[in-house]
């Protein structure tokens, strides 16, 4: 109570219901999980198109394709998904790498700079999940009685 604020009972409350969707309402909130992590693998879809990167062709469309939502699955007792691209090379391209063999004119490896495109797609799409959070609660409280 530093600030004058005291929010130790708001973050009990938040937690019972959160407890209360994961016990009484599993299958809206797995529902709920997965349908954010479909949207989220859709920006990084659209971000990744939207940066141009490369003029590989075959090997961009094969890393657009990969962009998926994963499976719903319990993370320190909470329900979590994610949305992940499994293409081998998407994390250099998004992380950046040392191109080995590519030495500049004083020797020194050269590192190709990432473009970061999945954390530009979750900064896109906070804002529009802290609706869906906001939407799914306000659902849960008046039409199932939480």
């Amino acid at each position: 109570m530093a600030d004058g604020f005291d929010t130790h009972e708001l973050d009990d409350f938040a937690k019972d219901l959160l407890s209360l969707a994961n016990d009484k309402l599993p299958k809206e909130s797995k529902k709920f999980l997965k349908k954010s992590a479909t949207k989220l693998s859709k920006v990084q879809k659209k971000d990744i198109t939207s940066l141009n990167i490369g003029q590989q062709g075959f090997v961009m469309k094969d890393i657009i394709a990969r962009s998926k939502s994963g499976k719903v699955y319990k993370y320190n007792g909470n329900l979590s998904c994610r949305a992940y691209n499994g293409h081998p090379l998407a994390h250099l391209i998004d992380q950046g790498y040392i191109l080995k063999g590519g030495r500049n004119h004083d020797g020194v490896e050269s590192f190709i700079k990432g473009y970061k495109f999945i954390d530009k797609a979750q900064r896109e799409f906070e804002p529009s999940h802290y609706d869906d959070i906001q939407k799914f609660i306000d659902d849960m409280l008046n039409n199932h009685g939480l």
